[in-house]
């Protein structure tokens, strides 16, 4: 049966305090006993005290009763203290236990669970599971003690009458046990539904920008209607399939108190039976009745319960991916050299994100992985962070390989910063220093600060660094949250800085003071950067050119450009474009223009006519440039951010794309009024240059041979 192994699993928690759990059980026992007894004595009662009318004997039955149900009282508090203590600790180890073992997690574990699928876990079946350890595990325990003794004393009392009532219980064990399934199918269709209905208010809130910008709030509202419906059938139809468990057995009693008051009045017009023996059957039969009752009201609970165990303990029986092996060692410094020996790794198993890498990183040195968006430059980064293991190769340390040395060495030795920034919902002193036991002074801090452009800043908020960060730091710019990132990444003094487009948020002025920033570390840090901005690398000691999951090119900046390959064309693609300090302005060059192959044969002057045709528009992480299905009027030139095509697919947001820095879109907006077939989404502060049909079609009417070869390239695009 179900419930064994649930109370198995309650069993073992308890066994952790097993004095506690004895102090419990005992005083169980003596409440039972005493509420067996209290109706049993009625036999007594009646025969031989009120029949014979004998006051002695009375008077001790009575006595014994009061007695007996002082000590019950005492038993009762004792039990509830015991009962308290051990369901409070165990649900204690349990919250525990759970929080530290998701917190042990590597990255695919949640990639394979959404927050919504975790937070019910810790909400809604702990809550369930708290519930069956407090109060439905000690009450089935008790009502199923109180069913064994009270059929024992029924059978000394008469046996052949209990036995008639036993045969006619089936019915009231068959009735729930018939229905087990469908309300265990009923539970878990009930937490998927509560699941996915957080998973919804998640988006809801953390994706509230893009919700706006997309005018999803219809397809959102919608949805969310759509989960609440389903909380509601998967609610009803768990309601009725718990009705209907709790009235099959209370039918089954009802056929069962007329059995017995049938066959026992038979008993006693037989001479079988006396009065008080019946009274007292009766009397203990409604008590055993009302228990075994209560068993099968108990079960609705034990199957949510079972069922949240279960779910609870799926994600304990998870084992981290990135682990220590048992002879780990640690990571002492210096380190002269790092490695990736024939890397090759990919998130699914179907397809490599890198393949056969080799690359070496010198000590003290600044490293940059440059590339097109999915050149797997990121990817190898968070291999060098070990959030994930190489399928085949290795990354070395010296000669220590990364997954022979503690977690905790190399989290020491090296920093990350993302441009996927995380703060925490307290001060800004807190976020910068996060763990006490650091001790870093208010000097350190302010310095690291300093050095990443965000002191000024602190200090101008009414609260300074006391400033309280609210919705993981929601309330901040992106490029205020980048740099608090990257000043709490160098209180951490790491011999290993690696950074992840830490510069992408970043105005041009701060970008630059960043960078500066980054040579001045360079030699006293090993600095790994990931970027797609050539600007912020081009004074790198080596720039690795990533495409397609492996190393193109390698060298530094002017070795590359003379190369002539990839590292060239992207370099190309990004100049010709620029930004005034403060990012509120640009512009472009006729030259940059001739680039492009729809404006290739034009005049350099007719294409200087064009560049200054170009307005300058910024966009905030969120906000839409182009939405699918309207008429396009506009060409666009990235000046600097970042773009995502996206593209609605039954409901659903596919992203097509990634735009950067020098890619363009919109071109067919130049000649023809049809509309969008993808939204344009800023996926961080951004800044283009776009230039109306209109206003190109005037600086063309008088080359007509200019359009023709124009319609000629779209045509070949499209």
């Amino acid at each position: 049966m179900f419930y064994l192994n649930l109370l198995r699993a309650v069993a073992s928690r308890f066994w952790k305090y097993r004095l506690l759990a004895a102090l419990f059980l005992l005083a169980l026992l003596f409440e039972v006993a005493y509420g067996i007894a209290a109706p049993y004595s009625l036999s007594f009662l009646v025969d031989k005290a009120f029949t014979p009318k004998n006051a002695e004997m009375f008077l001790l039955i009575l006595g014994l009763l009061l007695a007996g149900g002082l000590l019950s009282v005492l038993a009762n508090v004792l039990g509830d203290y015991a009962l308290g203590k051990l369901a409070g600790k165990s649900v204690r180890d349990l919250r525990t236990e759970l929080f530290a073992h998701v917190q042990k997690q590597s990255l695919p574990f949640f990639q394979s669970y959404k927050i919504g699928d975790l937070i019910t876990r810790f909400s809604s079946d702990m809550s369930s599971i708290d519930g069956v350890i407090r109060v439905t595990s000690p009450y089935f325990l008790r009502e199923a003690l109180s069913v064994m003794m009270g059929l024992s004393m029924l059978l000394l009392l008469e046996w052949k009458l209990t036995l008639a009532v036993m045969a006619g219980s089936i019915f009231m064990i068959a009735g729930p046990r018939f229905m087990q399934n469908k309300a265990e199918s009923a539970n878990i269709a009930h937490k998927e539904a509560q699941a996915n209905f957080s998973n919804t208010v998640d988006e809801l809130i953390k994706g509230h920008k893009a919700i706006k910008s997309l005018n999803l709030r219809e397809r959102i509202l919608l949805q969310g209607r759509k989960r609440i419906q389903e909380l509601f059938h998967t609610g009803f139809r768990l309601h009725m399939t718990n009705s209907l468990m709790e009235r099959i057995p209370m039918t089954g009693l009802l056929v069962l108190n007329g059995t017995m008051i049938g066959f026992g009045g038979y008993l006693i017009f037989q001479d079988q039976m006396s009065i008080g023996e019946f009274i007292a059957f009766l009397t203990l039969f409604m008590s055993v009745g009302q228990s075994g009752a209560n068993l099968t009201y108990l079960l609705p609970a034990l199957i949510e319960s079972d069922i949240s165990f279960k779910r609870i303990s799926e994600i304990l029986e998870e084992k981290p991916t990135i682990s220590d092996t048992e002879n780990a060692k640690e990571l002492a410094a210096p380190i002269s050299r790092i490695a990736f020996n024939d890397v090759t790794f990919g998130y699914t198993g179907q397809k490599n994100q890198l393949s056969s890498i080799h690359l070496e990183i010198r000590n003290g040195s600044y490293t940059a992985f440059v590339g097109t968006s999915g050149s797997g430059k990121s990817t190898a980064l968070q291999l060098l962070a070990r959030f994930y293991d190489p399928q085949q190769g290795s990354i070395t340390f010296d000669r220590l390989d990364l997954r022979e040395m503690t977690e905790t060495s190399l989290r020491k030795y090296a920093a990350l910063v993302t441009q996927e920034t995380f703060l925490f919902n307290t001060t800004i002193r807190d976020n910068l220093a996060p763990d006490p036991a650091a001790a870093i002074s208010d000097e350190e801090m302010i310095e690291a600060a300093k050095q990443a452009q965000i002191h000024d800043t602190i200090t101008s908020w009414p609260d300074g660094y006391d400033t309280v960060i609210h919705h993981e730091g929601g309330t901040l710019s992106g490029g205020e949250r980048q740099r608090l990132s990257l000043a709490r990444a160098l209180l951490q003094k790491p011999q290993l800085l690696l950074l992840d487009e830490i510069t992408a948020a970043l105005d041009p002025a701060t970008e630059a003071e960043i960078n500066a920033l980054l040579l001045r570390l360079r030699g006293n840090q090993t600095l790994v950067s990931v970027t797609h901005r050539l600007d912020s690398v081009q004074h790198a000691d080596c720039i690795h050119v990533f495409h397609n999951g492996a190393v193109a090119e390698s060298g530094t900046h002017q070795e590359l450009l003379l190369l002539g390959g990839l590292y060239k064309r992207l370099w190309d693609k990004q100049h010709g474009l620029h930004l005034s300090p403060d990012g509120s302005s640009a512009s472009v060059d006729a030259a940059r223009l001739a680039e492009l192959g729809f404006f290739a044969g034009m005049e350099l002057e007719l294409l200087e006519d064009i560049a200054r045709s170009f307005t300058t528009e910024t966009f905030n992480e969120g906000e839409v440039v182009v939405r699918e299905g309207q008429q396009g009027d506009k060409f666009y030139l990235i000046v600097r951010g970042k773009f995502d095509v996206v593209k609605d697919a039954d409901g659903e947001r596919i992203t097509l794309a990634t735009l950067l820095d020098g890619d363009h879109f919109g071109e067919i907006a130049l000649l023809r009024n049809i509309p969008r077939t993808a939204t344009v989404m800023a996926a961080a502060p951004s800044v283009l240059l776009s230039i109306k049909r209109e206003a190109f079609a005037s600086l063309i009417s008088s080359q007509p041979q200019i359009r023709t070869m124009l319609e000629q390239s779209l045509e070949q695009r499209t």
